[in-house]
């Protein structure tokens, strides 16, 4: 089940979301291209180049931009934002590349293969990790190395009637322990990353609200 095992890049670009109303008034639904949609709360600050201001004050610049195509060949990040206050730290970040496999392949993995997969997986992440910690050195914006403390079995699971790969673990932050859970499933010809995190000692605050945008996740039929 090595084809299973989707390339971790870094990511590029930026397409910015349609706001639309939630049922629950602390959180703003997001229509993003490929017909993904999820939940963010609207106190986030959105992470981008040209919006700087939390998602409930950048509705209006982003509604232009929510149909813009996601090119083949790359992987693009369809949408980021971090919590707020900035003194906290939780972020979601969805990304969009070609898909290396069918959701089929998904579908059959069994818990054999799943089993198998996660010390590859284990590191590949830990190759990401080095990478990320590289380009971070050259930007200057942190000195601080960024390794896995702990990584958990994979799961897989049904996200909006679509078979899923979960991946989770522990690793380490500028300022304690981060959580991480990365669901990845597959939409027609695209591989869609959902990147859920949260400082760990602020687990109370955080693992609600993680868990509530993880299962607002649907894609438009």
């Amino acid at each position: 089940m090595k084809c299973i095992l989707f390339t971790t890049l870094a990511t590029l670009g930026f397409l910015h979301p349609v706001l639309a109303q939630s049922h629950d008034t602390r959180f703003a639904g997001l229509s993003l291209p490929l017909g993904v949609k999820v939940e963010v709360p609207t106190n986030w600050w959105i992470l981008s180049g040209d919006i700087n201001a939390s998602i409930e004050t950048a509705g209006e610049a982003a509604v232009n931009l929510a149909g813009l195509d996601v090119r083949s060949g790359r992987k693009t990040n369809l949408f980021r934002a971090n919590s707020m206050p900035k003194t906290t730290y939780a972020g979601i970040a969805i990304n969009a590349s070609d898909a290396e496999v069918e959701a089929s392949d998904i579908r059959a993995a069994s818990a054999a293969d799943l089993a198998e997969m996660t010390p590859m997986m284990k590191e590949m992440m830990k190759e990401m990790m080095k990478e990320m910690m590289k380009e971070m050195m050259e930007r200057s914006l942190s000195q601080v190395g960024l390794s896995i403390i702990e990584f958990y079995p994979i799961e897989k699971r049904e996200i909006d009637g679509r078979p899923a790969l979960v991946i989770s673990y522990k690793r380490t932050g500028p300022q304690g322990a981060v959580i991480a859970r990365m669901t990845r499933l597959v939409v027609g010809h695209k591989e869609i990353s959902l990147n859920l995190s949260y400082r760990e000692s602020e687990s109370v605050l955080w693992k609600p609200i993680i868990g509530y945008m993880e299962k607002s996740l649907k894609f438009q039929k």
